[in-house]
């Protein structure tokens, strides 16, 4: 028997030639001839297996797409709605990925038609990178390829025993292509039936960026080149023992103010970068923003989403409602350190209801630091009275500042000290006024004097 063909495959010339299966994939794009090699193995012993009156072949997206034709369309009609089987290739990447999400979404809803061949290995996964893989729970359903736990296929997943050159793979990986080219023969018996685009076009993957699955974190920045470096570093900082969902350029400049309201409903935070570029991005500009700062329906939800400048924005071109007193900002930061400190105080500052919530002063810099705003508050986050929360309370009111201006008592000493020389550069003779505070604190300490003798060699 033979694979149905795409629905929509009429009229003259030979039919297309069907497909056995469908490989998803994420991945680095220097990993590819990895991907190939795989696909192509697994797809020359399917074929040995069926014999060569069956008609077919594997669907890979890169090889089989034409210069010119739409990716999405190509993949998703002839690919996952018509193909017998799908084969996931599971990696960290590849639940980040939103095409391998609605890839995934659309097989998985072909298979739900047919009650009767939930049992069938139609949805078949391969470990191909183990390291630093979670299943989401929709994934767990479907049970993956598996073989001893001391092969280097189960510690370190596919990709490490895949062939780096043309010769043929050791056992253990013609193994796995073995058994995964017959769970393929057993899924090309059962006969799937093909689906049609317009009956799939509106389901919501059950993972990913477009997901309604809980998250810790959902993080959105544009495509720009700073704007994504910036996103990276961010991811870095977050990641580590929690979930982050990033919102991707191609799935986010569709409907960014719908996603950014799905994505509050089930993140514990959303935090979004912006820049000058971004404001004027597709993703996340202006009017996107100031949508989702004037929806009465988000009213409760909008505390959890984290504005935070990665360069700076004049006012005038900052979105109508958000919180200009509460935005972080990391741009002009020298230290590494401070920027991670002011990016987790802000994404895991307690939430409260914006409508009784009281107007509190900048808990970090919201413009450039100087050389030697950085340089003074190297000598200040040194002092031992500084360091206590108590004391320095009591040092910022020998100040004679306002203290209504003090900013928060649970930020991390150096973002604190920071805001505090920010509040002092706008008073006449606020760095003076620091220096000697810490003199009555601190009377004759190495930190005082070194304070007061940089405040000393300062010339505005």
């Amino acid at each position: 028997m033979t694979a149905a063909l795409p629905p929509d495959a009429a009229g003259g010339g030979p039919p297309p030639v069907p497909y056995w299966f469908f490989t998803g994939y994420s991945d680095d794009r220097s990993m590819f001839p990895l991907v190939k090699r795989f696909h192509n193995d697994v797809q020359k012993q399917v074929k040995q297996m069926l014999g060569n009156a069956v008609p077919g072949k594997g669907f890979l997206d890169i090889e089989d797409i034409k210069p010119g034709e739409r990716w999405e369309d190509r993949v998703v009609t002839n690919g996952v709605c018509t193909a017998r089987a799908m084969l996931a290739l599971y990696s960290p990447s590849y639940f980040q990925s939103h095409w391998c999400a609605h890839e995934w979404t659309v097989f998985n809803a072909r298979l739900s038609r047919r009650a009767s061949l939930i049992d069938s290995p139609l949805l078949i996964g391969v470990l191909w990178q183990k390291i630093g893989l979670k299943l989401p729970e929709p994934n767990t359903a479907y049970q993956y390829v598996r073989f001893d736990d001391d092969t280097r296929y189960e510690q370190r997943g596919l990709v490490s025993i895949v062939p780096r050159g043309q010769g043929p793979g050791d056992q253990e990986y013609e193994d796995v292509v073995h058994e995964v080219a017959r769970l393929l023969v057993e899924a090309h018996s059962a006969a799937l039936e093909p689906v049609r685009f317009e009956d799939i076009a509106t389901l919501r993957p059950q993972f990913g960026a477009e997901s309604s699955l809980p998250v810790d974190y959902v993080l959105a920045y544009t495509d720009r080149d700073k704007d994504r470096d910036w996103g990276g570093w961010a991811y870095s900082q977050l990641h580590p023992g929690h979930d982050v969902d990033v919102l991707p350029a191609e799935c986010f400049g569709r409907a960014p103010a719908k996603l950014l309201k799905s994505s509050l409903l089930r993140a514990k935070r959303v935090v979004v970068l912006l820049s000058r570029d971004s404001l004027t991005d597709r993703c996340l500009n202006r009017s996107v923003l100031e949508e989702i700062y004037t929806d009465p329906d988000l009213k409760h939800d909008l505390p959890r989403l984290v504005p935070v400048f990665i360069d700076h924005v004049p006012p005038e071109e900052v979105p109508a409602g958000l919180p200009l007193e509460d935005i972080a900002a990391l741009y002009d930061i020298p230290d590494p350190l401070s920027q991670r400190e002011i990016l987790l105080t802000a994404v895991n500052a307690p939430v409260t209801t914006r409508a009784v919530a009281r107007k509190i002063p900048p808990a970090f810099p919201s413009t450039a630091v100087s050389s030697f705003e950085s340089r003074l508050v190297d000598k200040l986050s040194v002092a031992s009275s500084l360091i206590d929360r108590d004391i320095r309370s009591i040092w910022f009111e020998a100040t004679g500042f306002d203290t209504a201006e003090e900013p928060k008592s649970d930020l991390p000493t150096r973002p604190w000290l920071l805001a505090v020389v920010r509040i002092a550069k706008k008073r006449p003779d606020g760095y003076e006024h620091l220096a000697r505070a810490l003199e009555v604190i601190d009377s004759e300490s190495p930190e005082s004097i070194e304070v007061r003798k940089l405040v000393d060699s300062h010339t505005p």
